[in-house]
């Protein structure tokens, strides 16, 4: 390959990388239906609704006998058991230390926690107003990014213009991605009628049904989003502006319509089909 090729080669393979890191986290996050708190402003009305499996100190040989087995807490939380042998959830008592960087993480207030564990226990505590709370506002305390705060160029108006384009053609790019690695299993004759059409217009259906997976109701919610930005952010500083301008009408959803018309596609080509979808990857 000439030298230049090569040059050119290398600086579109550095551009890509980050959305196709996008494109197959949620992918990943669609099959195994991640749940994770919601960042300031990101859909606040049921943030309280996440729960994650707390760690059950065994009573007996029976760890089923534990009170705590049934008890659900929510995040930074775990389950002890009080004087009575009952069941209570507590704000996390102590977070391991994390001496690798790559599990720092960077809440809303641009604060760099040592982990994921050590915002959420910071937040419980300040929620429950305890006296090692450090912080004035709980709601201050949300994930923004995996990785260590750092200062996030803005997105100029020509990469945002150009954002739907790229979008478009990534996502291809992972369809076929997977075809090679034997992943894509009932999903190629999507793949078939996506490189049929210079749009990708299907390759872009099959993104925002595999987006669309609590509920699946054709609405793309912040919470289903926040896997995605949460990695990808760092990487992408036009991702957020893009799915903001996205939301049109500003209801912190986006429908298929207006995921069709932010990557400027064809209406007339626009169609759900998201129930087959969804069968296609029960099958898989």
């Amino acid at each position: 390959m000439p030298v230049n090729q090569e040059k050119s080669a290398k600086v579109l393979l550095k551009m890509w990388r980050p959305f196709l890191l996008f494109l197959l986290v949620t992918f990943v996050a669609a099959q195994v239906h991640i749940k994770v708190a919601a960042p300031e402003n990101f859909d606040d009305d049921d943030e309280e609704t996440d729960s994650v499996p707390v760690q059950v100190v065994p009573l007996q040989r029976n760890e089923r006998t534990n009170p705590c087995y049934l008890k659900r807490c929510g995040r930074g939380e775990e389950c002890i058991l009080d004087e009575n042998i009952n069941a209570k959830c507590v704000c996390i008592r102590e977070c391991e230390d994390e001496l690798d960087e790559r599990f720092r993480v960077c809440s809303v207030r641009n604060e760099t926690f040592a982990s994921e564990c050590h915002l959420d226990r910071a937040k419980c505590l300040c929620k429950n107003g305890d006296h090692e709370c450090k912080h004035s506002s709980p709601k201050k305390l949300r994930l923004d990014y995996y990785g260590a705060c750092k200062e996030m160029t803005s997105c100029e108006d020509w990469e945002l213009k150009q954002f739907p384009g790229r979008m478009r053609d990534w996502t291809f790019v992972v369809m076929k991605e997977m075809a090679r690695r034997n992943e894509l299993g009932d999903y190629l004759e999507l793949l078939r009628t996506a490189n049929a059409d210079d749009h990708h217009t299907d390759a872009v259906i099959w993104k925002f049904c595999n987006l669309d997976v609590r509920p699946q109701d054709r609405h793309v919610s912040r919470r289903e989003l926040l896997m995605v930005i949460a990695t990808i952010k760092p990487l992408e500083h036009c991702l957020v502006p893009f799915l903001n301008k996205c939301d049109d009408n500003s209801d912190h959803t986006i429908t298929l319509d207006e995921w069709g018309t932010c990557l400027e596609l064809d209406q007339g080509h626009l169609a759900d089909k998201c129930e087959a979808i969804h069968n296609r990857a029960k099958r898989t």
